[in-house]
């Protein structure tokens, strides 16, 4: 067997492991440009499919309370959909499998444009009280935060102890990123590539309290595009979100969804199928 042989099973056995171990995938490709995910429905409209297979289909409201599917290319890539938010609306999954999901090991994957930093604004969130003594806050929090802006993970454990990590990474509004929070039971990370040409980089990790039970803790349904607090819906967003990803094993960087820049991206259209084609850059 020669070294390329080696490389592509390398490879295949590399996305063979992503894929099992996907739980939950939207990439909000599909719709309508600029058309309620609703559809004119109301009270639980089904708006997103599950590309992982196991059903987790993503819920709209209503066209008011629910997002939209962006203007064509309003994409990390330049190219297809993403979920549109107006500071209001949000969609939601509420099948019971996910809603019961604890994983002790776990990586979560979304890209992210914020048109507004402003306040507490939450891209994945966990509905529900948590059961712990006094708390309000809901049980998963991936947010910008309000107080210096940082991507921020908040969460409640299943042995009852809470973990905020805060990056160090202040994103700039209007611009596209994509994010991956990985726990593997004793750490904590979150990841970020900035579409920069310099790929993924740490920009967060915490120790996780090796006496305590580290599983996520299970409440409700889970959000994206808003928050729970004290029984409120909040910290909605105004921006859009894309490739969002849920896996239940500690993911390394180069398993995260890679997303092409568009700067080298070359767009072909042929019969209505779009081909992305990366661009070399010159070395010199």
């Amino acid at each position: 067997m020669n070294k390329l042989e080696m490389l592509v099973i390398a490879g295949a056995l590399a996305c063979a492991t992503a894929r099992a171990a996907t739980i939950a995938h939207w990439d909000f490709e599909g719709g309508t440009p600029g058309a309620s995910m609703a559809q004119g429905g109301s009270g639980g409209v089904p708006a997103v499919p599950d590309l992982s297979g196991n059903g987790y289909t993503m819920y709209a409201w209503d066209d008011y309370w629910g997002p939209e599917w962006s203007a064509l290319g309003d994409t990390p890539t330049g190219a297809g959909l993403s979920s549109q938010h107006s500071g209001h609306d949000d969609g939601y999954v509420f099948a019971p499998g996910l809603v019961n999901w604890t994983p002790l090991t776990w990586t979560i994957e979304l890209s992210v444009k914020l048109n507004s930093l402003a306040g507490w604004n939450t891209m994945i969130g966990r509905d529900g009280f948590t059961g712990v003594s006094g708390e309000v806050e809901a049980a998963f929090y991936f947010q910008n935060n309000g107080i210096d802006d940082r991507f921020r993970l908040n969460f409640s454990t299943m042995g009852g102890q809470r973990y905020i990590l805060d990056s160090d990474f202040v994103p700039v509004a209007g611009r596209w990123y994509h994010l991956a929070a990985v726990s593997d039971g004793s750490t904590l990370q979150m990841w970020a590539d900035k579409l920069d040409g310099n790929g993924f980089q740490l920009v967060g990790s915490l120790s996780l309290n090796p006496a305590n039970d580290n599983r996520l803790r299970a409440t409700g349904t889970w959000t994206f595009g808003r928050g729970w607090w004290n029984g409120n819906f909040v910290d909605h967003i105004n921006g859009n979100l894309d490739n969002i990803r849920f896996s239940d094993v500690a993911l390394t960087p180069a398993q995260f969804i890679q997303v092409p820049e568009p700067s080298v991206l070359t767009l072909l259209g042929l019969g209505g199928l779009t081909l992305f084609v990366r661009v070399r850059r010159s070395q010199t």
